[in-house]
């Protein structure tokens, strides 16, 4: 109980300044601010629930204390929260008889909880501190407009008028990819936290056959509607944009492990798959053909056709 308590207020500790990072503007600000969940991830797997609490707690009155209550909001509500719970849920195990086996939390229940974390997550920052498009245009035409001007000031720099356009494609775009880049983070702060707390030894989850996951077929029809919903105006467009990116998300991460284990045993197999996540890193198109692939795997059942009950390691 002690060592939870100490290790969740390291964690938190060490939680707020990865989230803080940006603020230092080096080459290496975002992919520290990426690691965030991991501290409060790790407190969690490996010393319980009262340690990831712990952790979620303290990395928020930290970032509150050396920022401002809607920053502390992002964190609670976008790291803190989602991954002290998924943390708590990849823990839970029930018997399996008497022989000592047990039944750990599915993993792609534990998937489909990410989602529902982060779009939640998203939909309260969106209400707490409020959304606004226009003002996000004209700020970011604005931006936009005196970089290019001080990027080259020989030239003769585009008028606000010929950015807007630009400016305005983004902000719709926001909430979309947003709960995909939230929810991304979020899984890889988990899984990279699972590897750690294997890796010491406190981990008592076994390690999962990760390109097994699969998530229920229902959440295509969700994914379709919420599609459909993007489209109106207003919040309940960026509501449903925020479902759609998360939800989307989700589905191209099983489109991944379909690719893994499909992969599996072929001659440039590390080739292509290196090939692959560059591709979705520098230009995030991929999502969109995985997330078909995860969603047609839901009815083609392609990795059962090739390997059945078993299949890659």
């Amino acid at each position: 109980m002690t060592q939870s308590i100490f290790v969740g207020i390291g964690a938190g500790l060490a939680a707020a300044l990865l989230f803080l990072a940006p603020a230092s503007g080096t080459v290496l600000a975002f992919p520290l601010f990426a690691l965030t969940g991991l501290p409060i991830a790790i407190a969690g797997l490996g010393w319980g629930a009262i340690g990831g609490v712990i952790a979620a707690a303290v990395g928020a009155f930290g970032v509150l204390s050396l920022t401002h209550w809607a920053g502390a909001a992002l964190f609670a509500f976008i790291f803190g929260a989602p991954l002290a719970v998924l943390a708590r849920l990849a823990n839970l195990s029930r018997p399996l008889g008497s022989d000592g086996e047990r039944e750990w939390y599915p993993l792609g229940r534990l998937l489909l909880a990410a989602v529902v974390a982060v779009t939640g997550g998203l939909w309260i920052i969106g209400a707490v501190i409020g959304f606004d498009p226009q003002a996000l245009v004209g700020e970011m035409t604005a931006a936009l407009t005196q970089w290019i001007a001080g990027a080259n000031p020989a030239g003769t720099p585009p008028t606000a008028a010929d950015i807007e356009p630009f400016a305005r494609l983004n902000v719709a775009l926001l909430p979309f990819i947003s709960a995909i880049i939230a929810l991304v983070i979020v899984v890889a702060d988990l899984w990279l936290a699972a590897l750690v707390t294997r890796t010491s030894g406190r981990l008592q989850r076994p390690r999962d056959r990760v390109w097994t996951v699969a998530l229920p077929n229902h959440l295509a029809g969700m994914l379709a509607i919420a599609v459909a919903l993007a489209f109106l105006p207003g919040a309940i467009g960026h509501a449903a944009a925020v479902a759609t990116g998360a939800l989307a998300a989700a589905m191209a991460l099983v489109g991944l492990a379909v690719l893994h284990a499909l992969t599996a045993g072929m001659a440039g197999r590390a080739a292509i798959l290196a090939v692959t996540y560059v591709l979705v890193f520098l230009s995030g198109f991929p999502i969109v053909l995985f997330a078909a692939l995860g969603v047609g795997e839901g009815f083609l059942h392609l990795r059962e056709r090739r390997f059945g009950g078993e299949g890659p390691r």
